[in-house]
């Protein structure tokens, strides 16, 4: 039960599946981190959220993942599970939903595949027309 009529900070967490089932080739890790992991934390910024990119596949390295797995120390639980997105927040009721609300619309964008042809033509088009660049 939620009591809305103090404002007494929630911490409200959900978990987004990525669809790597449906698209086994495309990069979704990638996308969502983007150059030096500034994609995700900009839309952490952008949506008052914390992001984590966690399950199997979330790592670089699959040997280590492995490893780390296999370890059964919970904190690598999640490389059990298939990929997904948690992203967190913590605040007032009426607040944090509002930002976990906004912050599934946007992370929403990033799992959506979009070809690698696409993306560079969109790339070269932006810079040959001296668009500013913004990671999307």
């Amino acid at each position: 039960m939620l009591d809305i009529t103090r404002d007494k900070p929630i911490k409200i967490a959900v978990r987004v599946q990525v669809p790597v089932r449906d698209h086994p080739k495309f990069n979704f890790v990638g996308k969502l981190l983007g150059p030096k992991g500034n994609s995700l934390k900009r839309l952490q910024e952008e949506t008052m959220c914390k992001m984590a990119v966690l399950g199997k596949g979330s790592m670089r390295d699959r040997k280590k993942e492995e490893e780390l797995r296999l370890s059964g120390d919970p904190r690598y639980a999640h490389l059990s599970e298939d990929l997904h997105v948690e992203i967190s927040t913590y605040t007032a009721p009426a607040e944090a939903h509002a930002r976990i609300a906004y912050a599934l619309a946007e992370v929403r964008r990033f799992l959506v595949p979009v070809s690698n042809a696409i993306t560079c033509l969109s790339i070269r088009l932006r810079f040959s027309f001296g668009i500013v660049f913004r990671e999307t």
